[in-house]
């Protein structure tokens, strides 16, 4: 994908990054965060830093006006993550539908350069499957392609 990225700053042993938004609402840092929740599984969070509580606010929506530079240097952070963690299986979701929505979008646009470097799956009510871009899901799940 060759989109307009920002550049990001990688922390904790690239388990982490952190990029700054700008856009009419001035400017925003986000954090990226691959958390393992189980050995060899890992949760992407992402959201604004909340400076005051020291954490990522995964439920506010900043609007600054640059979605998809946005998407682009979370995906971005994803390649990065998963070559520096092969073995490693990467879940994610929205905190809310439209924002599991808009990354199935993202998903599904970019469907070609995506699927060459990983097998996707997503989760629907019966479970998981493999990802089809027209399909809705609640959740999906990624790893390298061997």
């Amino acid at each position: 994908m060759n989109l307009e990225r920002y550049a990001l700053t990688a922390i904790e042993s690239r388990e982490s990054y952190e990029f700054l938004s700008e856009g009419p609402r001035g400017t925003i840092k986000k954090v990226i965060w691959y958390q393992e929740v189980e050995p060899g599984f890992y949760n992407l969070a992402f959201g604004d830093w909340d400076e005051e509580n020291k954490q990522i606010n995964d439920v506010i929506r900043s609007n600054n006006a640059d979605r998809d530079k946005i998407l682009a240097t979370v995906a971005g952070s994803v390649v990065l993550f998963m070559r520096e963690h092969p073995d490693a299986i990467l879940v994610a979701m929205g905190q809310t539908p439209a924002k599991t929505r808009l990354y199935q979008m993202g998903l599904s646009q970019h469907w070609e350069e995506v699927s060459d470097l990983f097998d996707i799956s997503g989760y629907r009510t019966n479970g998981w499957e493999s990802f089809n871009p027209g399909q809705n899901y609640e959740a999906f799940s990624l790893q390298m392609k061997q």
